[in-house]
């Protein structure tokens, strides 16, 4: 994911900043530690993120994507407004059009 080693590279580099020229009286070690939890905690979070977009892909194969249009405007009446609808509309359309399950229809 790209997003993933924009952070991971942002955090990498911090941490050889902070390393470098500690600041105040922080310990080698402690930051060592940060930076290695926060690290770890973005892998953690990019693999539920890949596990839920696995899990969703399963759905739409199992259910179709008249389904899910179905129960998101359902949930988005419910939730937002009338504008924010609409873009939540306005942002699943290229998805819609590109999904192999609409291409063999």
């Amino acid at each position: 994911m790209m997003g993933e080693n924009n952070l991971q590279n942002f955090v990498m580099k911090e941490a050889e900043r902070q390393l470098q020229t500690p600041e105040g009286n922080v310990e080698t070690e402690k930051v060592q530690n940060f930076y290695s939890d926060a690290l770890a905690s973005i892998k953690r979070m990019n693999n539920e993120v890949a596990k839920c977009a696995e899990k969703r892909e399963q759905l739409h194969a199992e259910f179709g994507d008249e389904y899910f249009r179905v129960w998101r405007q359902e949930h988005s009446s419910e939730v937002l407004s009338p504008q924010q609808q609409e873009l939540i509309e306005q942002s699943q359309e290229p998805k819609l059009e590109r999904s192999p399950s609409n291409e063999s229809r």
